[in-house]
């Protein structure tokens, strides 16, 4: 009997550690365990949550998503996203220069950040 509860004590902290280590999002169109990222003028921009709130407003556009690539895969050109779907509108945010909002098309808002630590 106690080999039995070594066994199941042994499963139970290994089910723990392998639920620990997944990271996911959704975006309402995609779940997966990598980050959104976003290119815009050369520029990598990470998701940082859905817009709620007056944190952020709009200000001009800067255009909008010509390229949706699979939630694995890094985007590489201009207006690409791993995270938005094509047809997505980008804009500068009046409060962050550093801040990009993205209007799905179903009216929803994302907020977009720029990766500090690119080279």
């Amino acid at each position: 009997m106690n080999r039995f509860w070594k066994t199941i004590g042994l499963s139970a902290a290994l089910l723990v550690l392998g639920a620990c280590n997944e990271q996911t999002f959704s975006n309402s169109e995609e779940t997966g365990s990598y980050a959104g990222i976003l290119i815009v003028e050369g520029e990598e921009y990470l998701w940082e949550g859905e817009l709620d709130g007056g944190e952020y407003t709009e200000s001009t556009r800067v255009g909008a998503i010509t390229q949706s690539t699979a939630p694995e895969v890094m985007p590489r050109a201009d207006f690409s996203s791993n995270f938005l779907a094509e047809g997505a509108e980008i804009y500068r945010s009046n409060e962050d220069p550093d801040v990009l909002l993205a209007k799905r098309q179903d009216g929803s808002w994302d907020v977009f950040k720029k990766n500090g630590e690119q080279q």
